[in-house]
């Protein structure tokens, strides 16, 4: 693959010509599906969606999302209908659950590749493609069950695809980068449209191209149509108000005004985006220093792909850090490409890189001495983090190494060992997060406990992963929920109690009941509802405790809680 005289790293002819996609493939199974089923779902948002499918297998409806047995309308059905698919065939399992995810993250850095040879060549693709794996949100979002990764895979296919029919005039591709975007509706709504549309306008208009004439093109737009709009229609003829619910509030109004929650500062994502492009963003500043942009009408298009999702986002009022994940592949390709540049040359005499190389050991070296003897402004940071420990410490040594070898070895394939194993933490790392995020054990023992008749009920709380987990529908003490809406479209149903009084006198009709709620909760639950309480288990702040009345022996009395309180955070 490479040959190398006195230090230099000069590239084969054929590199990532005949083995790039295979040796892709084989990097994204290890990186997107080792372990994959390891971790428990975590809620909210994988035991949202994962629960979700499910009931779209146990209801059969296949058109209407539900959610606890309501309509959930939030977001487009794609995602759910590729989960329940997903779990039709490998059964109800965290890989079957997070396999779309996966896929769609592995197919982003198949699209790196591609696009890379497009402007530079095979070699530059194949480096570009190997900088975006093992971008470590990128690794993150790729295991985990959410919209986002299908979205940026559907939105970056069709954008770029538009973008070469643009620029190589190759009317063809116009049909798939429309089909790709229609999918991209599909999962997460208009935005994949709006996204695409400000990105391909900004880049005619740099280039001196008709601006929209350039993109829209009639009949790939029918195409378009004709994919994303008949389930928006068929749930707009049976719920008349989704429209301005789907719209209104949930894009619009998530977007332009701060009702909606997730509000954070004008600055957020700069952090997150140096986070999510670990370890390259220590790269970023110098690969985008010395892109010579005049005359480059690809780095010009990739340069407003990514700052058109960085500042389309950074406007929202609303803001959460997988929004941005689209940018990373923009930028890894100018990441990519910039190594390349310098690959085949001594890495002395790339000046820039070398300083940057210097910079970044320096940095991670302090990092590392501050997380080993923190002074006692960083205690309580280093505090918060002491469940990933072990991993968090693994990751800051492999990140002051990896540039004090490159630079010692003054090989630039030490840059991506380095970052291949820090993608392999995130295994680790992820595994010690869903040992406090996933409701999974405390899910299983509910399973194990129930009985014919029995109820679960949410005290003023509700958790989609025990629903997941457990198979078990939820009864709510009336409390603000995204099920809201659901409620509005179906007001005649039994799920939700009013009053405190109506859960209590629904609760002693049953043989044995569930409660899932705050330990403050407790003492008031016991003085209204007469029998025995056993405490179950703990799931981060919250306990599940099972009820039954008088038939309970005297053993069975409520376990005691104290010694249970340190595994409570």
């Amino acid at each position: 693959m490479t040959s190398e005289t006195g230090g230099d790293i000069r590239p084969g002819p054929t590199l990532g010509i005949r083995h790039a996609v295979p040796a892709l493939l084989l990097v994204g199974l290890v990186l997107f599906f080792f372990r994959l089923e390891v971790p428990g779902l975590m809620d909210p948002d994988e035991g949202r969606y994962a629960e979700i499918a499910r009931e779209m297998l146990l209801l059969k409806d296949w058109l209407i999302p539900h959610l606890n047995l309501l309509p959930y309308l939030e977001k487009p059905p794609l995602v759910y209908w590729l989960t329940a698919l997903s779990f039709k065939v490998l059964g109800f399992s965290e890989l079957a659950a997070r396999l779309p995810s996966a896929l769609c993250a592995l197919g982003g850095i198949i699209l790196a590749y591609y696009l890379g040879k497009a402007f530079w060549g095979a070699a530059a693709g194949m480096l570009s493609a190997l900088v975006l794996a093992t971008c470590g949100g990128y690794v993150v979002m790729g295991r985990l069950l959410t919209l986002d990764m299908a979205l940026t895979f559907f939105l970056n296919l069709g954008v770029g695809l538009g973008y070469l029919a643009m620029s190589r005039e190759r009317r063809y591709l116009w049909w798939w980068a429309y089909l790709a975007l229609a999918l991209g509706v599909l999962t997460k709504g208009p935005v994949a449209l709006v996204l695409a549309a400000i990105i391909w306008t900004t880049t005619a208009w740099a280039q001196s191209r008709p601006w929209v004439r350039s993109w829209l093109h009639p009949w790939p737009l029918a195409l378009l149509a004709a994919v994303s709009l008949p389930w928006f229609l068929v749930v707009t003829i049976r719920y008349p108000d989704f429209w301005r619910f789907f719209i209104l509030e949930q894009h619009l109004g998530r977007y332009l005004t701060p009702y909606i929650h997730h509000q954070h500062s004008f600055f957020y994502y700069l952090p997150i985006l140096l986070a999510f492009m670990l370890p390259w963003c220590l790269l970023l500043p110098w690969a985008l220093g010395r892109q010579k942009v005049r005359g480059n009408p690809d780095r010009v298009f990739l340069l407003i792909w990514a700052g058109v999702v960085l500042c389309f986002f950074t406007l929202s009022r609303g803001k959460l850090a997988p929004y941005i994940l689209p940018a990373l592949l923009p930028l890894a390709l100018l990441v990519g490409q910039a190594l390349w540049e310098v690959a085949g040359r001594r890495l002395a005499d790339s000046r820039g890189l070398r300083l940057t190389l210097g910079l970044w050991a320096i940095l991670c070296w302090v990092a590392l001495g501050l997380y080993i003897w923190p002074p006692a402004f960083l205690k309580p940071l280093v505090l918060q983090g002491a469940l990933v420990t072990p991993c968090a410490l693994l990751g800051v040594v492999i990140l002051a190494l990896t540039p004090s070898f490159t630079l010692i070895l003054r090989r630039v394939g030490v840059l991506f060992v380095g970052a291949f194993l820090l993608g392999t933490l995130v295994f680790w790392g992820m595994e010690k997060v869903s040992e406090q995020r996933s409701p999974r054990d405390l899910a299983l023992i509910l399973k194990s406990r129930w009985r014919p008749g029995a109820g679960l009920v949410g005290y003023r709380l509700y958790s989609q992963g025990i629903s997941f987990y457990s198979g078990q529908i939820f009864h709510i003490l009336e409390f603000s929920t995204e099920l809201d809406y659901g409620r509005k479209l179906v007001p005649q149903n039994s799920l939700f109690f009013r009053t405190p009084e109506e859960m209590l006198s629904w609760a002693k009709a049953r043989p044995m009941v569930f409660f899932f709620m705050k330990p403050r909760d407790l003492g008031r639950l016991q003085e209204e509802l007469p029998g025995k309480f056993r405490l179950l288990g703990w799931y981060k702040n919250s306990i599940l405790v099972s009820y039954e009345g008088s038939s309970w022996h005297a053993e069975n009395r409520m376990v005691p809680a104290g010694p249970m309180l340190t595994n409570s955070n």
